[in-house]
C-alpha cells in the first residue's frame, strides 16, 4: 500500500513540475504559489474539518490540531520545506526543467537527515539505490546541459541544490508532524503555510496590485489543475510515511523524473536519448532495489 501510495505521489508531482514551466512563463510563480495554495488549503479545510470523523478517512488524523510547541515545530518544518518550492520556482524560470528538476531531486540532504537528526537505520540497499538514482539524475542532467548556455548551467546547478536542500531535509523531518497530527492533519497545516507563504511574497515583491489580474478563466483551470495535483500527490506521499520508512519513501519518488520523461516520450512524441535511456533505466533499477527492501 505504501509503495502505491508514492506512486500516485510520484505521478502528481511529474505533472506538477513540468506544468509550473508553462505556469511561470505567463504568471508570477508568487501569486501562483499563492492562489494554488488557496485551493489546495481549501480543498483540506473541508475534508479535515467536515470529515475527519468518516470511518474512510480512520487513521488520517492522529489527534485534533492545537496551537502547542508541537504546531509551531511543524509551523517551521512547513516554512523550510516551502523554501525549497521558492527555489524550485525560482529555477526553472532562469534554466530548463531538464536542468533544475534531476539536481533538485537529489536525496543526499534527505538521507543525511534521516540518519543523523531522525535517527533512521541505514540499510546497504539504500546505498546501492542511492548510487543508481544519483547516476540516472546526473545522465538525464548532462542531457539537459547540453541544450543550455553557461549560465543556464549554472543557475540550473545553483537554484537545484538550494531546492534539494530545503525539500530534502524537510522531507525526512515530516515523520514528526504526520506522527503528532496524521497525514490529513499535517497536510492542511502545510498547504495552508504554503498558501499564506505565497501571500507574504506577493506583498514582498510589490505585486499585491496584480492580483486580480492574474484571475481570467484560463489562469484560474491553471491553479485549479495545479491544486489538484498538489492535493492528491501530497496527501498520497504523507500517507506513505504511516507505511514505508524515510529513505525508502525519498528514494522511490525519484521515479517522478522517470514519469516526467516518459510522459514527455509518450504525449508530446519527444525523442529520448541514449543518456535519457540510461538514467531511465537506472532508476528503475534504484526503484525495484528499495521496492524489494520495503
Amino acid at each position: 500500500m505504501g509503495i502505491l501510495f508514492v506512486l500516485i505521489g510520484a505521478f502528481c508531482f511529474a505533472i506538477s513540475n513540468a506544468y509550473w514551466k508553462k505556469v511561470t512563463q505567463t504568471i508570477p510563480y508568487q501569486i501562483g504559489m499563492f492562489y494554488r495554495g488557496i485551493f489546495a488549503s481549501c480543498v483540506f479545510a473541508i475534508l479535515y474539518f467536515g470529515f475527519r470523523a468518516h470511518p474512510f478517512f480512520a487513521g488520517w488524523t492522529v489527534r485534533t490540531l492545537a496551537i502547542d510547541q508541537q504546531f509551531l515545530y511543524t509551523i517551521a518544518i512547513c516554512v523550510f520545506n516551502i523554501f525549497g518550492l521558492m527555489f524550485f520556482l525560482r529555477g526553472i524560470q532562469k534554466a530548463p526543467v531538464s536542468l533544475v528538476v534531476p539536481v533538485s531531486a537529489l536525496k543526499v540532504f534527505t538521507i543525511l537527515t534521516a540518519v543523523f537528526v531522525v535517527g533512521e537505520i541505514w540499510k546497504m540497499p539504500y546505498l546501492y539505490a542511492f548510487g543508481f538514482s544519483t547516476l540516472g539524475l546526473l545522465l538525464l542532467y548532462l542531457d539537459g546541459s547540453q541544450q543550455a548556455s553557461a549560465k543556464e548551467q549554472k543557475l540550473g546547478v545553483l537554484y537545484g541544490l538550494a531546492s534539494s536542500f530545503f525539500w530534502g531535509s524537510s522531507y525526512a523531518l515530516y515523520k514528526f508532524p504526520i506522527s503528532w497530527w496524521g497525514p490529513l492533519g499535517f497536510s492542511f497545516v502545510i498547504e495552508t503555510t504554503a498558501m499564506l507563504f505565497g501571500f507574504v511574497l506577493v506583498v514582498r515583491d510589490g505585486l499585491l496590485g496584480k492580483l486580480f489580474k492574474y484571475l481570467k478563466a484560463i489562469q484560474i483551470q491553471t491553479y485549479i489543475v495545479q491544486g489538484v495535483l498538489l492535493v492528491a500527490g501530497g496527501l498520497a506521499i504523507n500517507l506513505s510515511y504511516q507505511y514505508l520508512p524515510i529513505m525508502v519513501i525519498n528514494i522511490l519518488i525519484i521515479s517522478s523524473q522517470l514519469l516526467s520523461v516518459l510522459l514527455g516520450f509518450m504525449f508530446f512524441k519527444e525523442r529520448l536519448s541514449l543518456k535519457q535511456w540510461m538514467g531511465l533505466i537506472l532508476i528503475m533499477i534504484s526503484f525495484f532495489i528499495v521496492a524489494t527492501v520495503a
